[in-house]
């Protein structure tokens, strides 16, 4: 039995069941074999055609909305990101990936009054960042430069491909550095940025929001990528009084938003390393995945009971190169999402939450704890739709679903109970190797276990 890359990847225990005959990885998708003969369960890897995709991630949140919860309740709101920088990762095919962060704050309700009565030379103001990512070289400081955005920026849900006008002329101080290390980052803006906003910035509530517009930063010089929690984004007014008493007002951040680009520096490095397909965040770089049920060996089936499906699509972690100084995560989780064809069960038949308002795309539930290793639908879903694909397919029907397009999401992925709401994945730049063929820990497939009859 050569599948010696199945069992690294049957995540959360044995998902096999008596097995007295396995496929040899030879077979893959190629033929069912002796594995069906006699009654008892065998199990086959089918594998899928597989292209390349590409779909511009959502990078842009707005803090209050968030698919319409408030954000007491939405813990995705909490970890939301922006991204600022340039990173060229070694992974062969990535490019050199460039992300701007825009970022827009919320009114306050009153202002102190040492702040609401100083002139603007006694005031300063600052941009205070949190950092939550960190992808590219450590070693070197950042120069980051803020610019005025020139208009209202609907970030709400916007994709990485958008952009929103900014000025010419950046307001942070010349030479702005900061170190990425550092847990909270600091920009401070000039002082003639004050004098010419004085007006608005001692504005309160949704007066402030409609003529303050927001902030794009750029570090376009970098070596690394950092990303910044949208959550404890702030901008910050401070003036000290004759006795030294330091007053402090804070505007929250109230939406961001990720610009991604992706540039090619070197021909010889536009592919990715032989034997691998990339998948990359940012760019919106996927796969998609079809499976031919009208072919051996599911055309074989017949009426056998399937008694075990499960859908792998695996990341090999020690593919990717890491030279000293430059650092990577891991992604954190992954996103499926499956066309649905015509007349097929909804999305709820399967437990999976319904992308499209035309229910014609369902974002599968994942194993939350499979990540990074692999993007792993389990049986209660995957079975399902298998069954249900090949009794279609025998009525002369569509299978339930006809594309299955994987993503890095890099949040935890959407599990069984939290399958009726739709979250986008966080903002990221990370690259995944998944192998095309033999290559442990083997291509993306389905793991079907059959009783035949």
């Amino acid at each position: 039995m050569r599948s010696s890359w199945l069992p690294a990847l049957l995540v959360g225990g044995a998902l096999l069941i008596s097995l007295t005959a396995c496929s040899d990885s030879s077979d893959v998708g190629l033929g069912v074999g002796s594995g069906l003969q006699g009654g008892n369960p065998s199990t086959l890897d089918v594998t899928p055609d597989v292209r390349d995709t590409t779909v511009a991630p959502i990078t842009g949140i707005r803090r209050d909305s968030a698919q319409g919860r408030p954000p007491a309740q939405s813990q995705n709101q909490d970890a939301w990101r922006f991204l600022v920088g340039s990173v060229d990762d070694p992974t062969p095919g990535t490019g050199v990936v460039t992300t701007d962060g825009y970022v827009d704050f919320a009114g306050r309700s009153d202002l102190p009054s040492a702040i609401d009565t100083a002139d603007a030379e006694d005031l300063t103001a600052e941009l205070r960042l949190t950092t939550s990512y960190f992808h590219g070289y450590s070693t070197e400081s950042m120069e980051m430069k803020v610019y005025d955005l020139t208009e209202e920026a609907d970030m709400d849900s916007a994709r990485a491909t958008a952009s929103f006008d900014a000025a010419p002329s950046p307001v942070s101080v010349n030479g702005a550095q900061i170190n990425p290390s550092d847990s909270l980052v600091t920009i401070r803006l000039k002082a003639s940025w004050i004098s010419e906003n004085i007006g608005t910035l001692l504005r309160t509530g949704t007066d402030f929001e409609d003529a303050f517009f927001g902030f794009k930063i750029d570090a376009s010089d970098s070596e690394a990528v950092v990303g910044f929690s949208s959550s404890t984004a702030a901008l910050r007014l401070r003036t000290v009084s004759s006795s030294n008493d330091t007053t402090t007002a804070d505007y929250p951040s109230l939406k961001t938003f990720t610009h991604v680009e992706r540039t090619e520096e070197d021909e010889d490095d536009a592919d990715p390393p032989s034997g691998y397909r990339l998948m990359q965040g940012g760019v919106g770089k996927g796969l998609a995945m079809e499976w031919a049920f009208r072919d051996s060996p599911l055309d074989t089936l017949e009426s056998a009971p399937l008694n075990q499906a499960n859908i792998f699509v695996p990341n090999d972690t020690s593919a990717l190169e890491t030279p000293s100084g430059f650092e990577r995560p891991q992604p954190q989780g992954y996103r499926i999402i499956a066309t649905r064809s015509s007349g097929a069960p909804s999305c709820s038949a399967f437990r999976s939450a319904v992308l499209s308002v035309a229910n014609e795309a369902c974002v599968l539930p994942l194993d939350p704890d499979a990540a990074p290793r692999v993007a792993l639908v389990q049986d209660n879903v995957a079975r399902p739709t298998f069954r249900q694909s090949l009794q279609r397919v025998r009525d002369d029907q569509s299978p339930v679903f006809t594309t299955f397009r994987v993503h890095i999401a890099d949040r935890e992925s959407t599990d069984i109970n939290e399958a009726a709401t739709f979250r986008p994945g966080l903002p990221t730049t990370l690259p995944v190797l998944v192998p095309n063929g033999g290559t442990e820990p083997g291509p993306p497939r389905a793991t079907l276990t059959v009783t035949p009859l």
